[in-house]
């Protein structure tokens, strides 16, 4: 199987329209399209959701079924999204400005990316990673921005 690109990412959701300001402000995204909420939609049991357009995806916000809460505490579950080094400090300044919590940049050991962590109101974790050209231009950004080694909430000693 040949992959193209990431067409959509699934989230079920406590608030769908919480979430869908959250991923338009975050990510500058635009409401696509709504299911479950005329009464076609209701009478063939469509659940609830909406589309936030991101680029060339875009983020499926479902409505949770009472009862059935996202699992947003799974060890490693996270989604991950490419940026231009060159937008490490936008990032930075936009989540400040949204007053999003974020822990950041990390380094990570034996590879070339700077990222940000940081959570949706639901509590999926999200990651936006700067990949740089070459190990020198790399380490010369972990140097200048004083980046620790490590994920979220978590730090290590990088050693070759």
């Amino acid at each position: 199987m040949k992959l193209k690109g990431v067409d959509h990412l699934a989230f079920v959701v406590t608030d769908l329209e919480r979430s869908v300001k959250f991923y338009q402000a975050v990510f500058d995204g635009e409401v696509g399209r709504s299911r479950g909420i005329n009464e076609k939609d209701k009478a063939a049991n469509r659940s609830k959701h909406t589309l936030v357009k991101v680029g060339g995806f875009g983020f499926d916000l479902f409505e949770m079924a009472p009862g059935d809460p996202p699992k947003t505490d799974t060890r490693h579950l996270h989604f991950a999204f490419e940026i231009d080094p060159a937008d490490l400090d936008h990032v930075q300044e936009q989540l400040t400005q949204l007053e999003i919590p974020f822990d950041g940049p990390k380094a990570h050991g034996g590879g070339t990316g700077l990222s940000i962590y940081f959570r949706d109101p639901d509590g999926y974790q999200l990651e936006a990673t700067a990949k740089f050209p070459d190990k020198t231009s790399y380490e010369a950004e972990i140097k200048r921005r004083g980046a620790k080694f490590g994920g979220e909430g978590h730090s290590y000693e990088w050693k070759e």
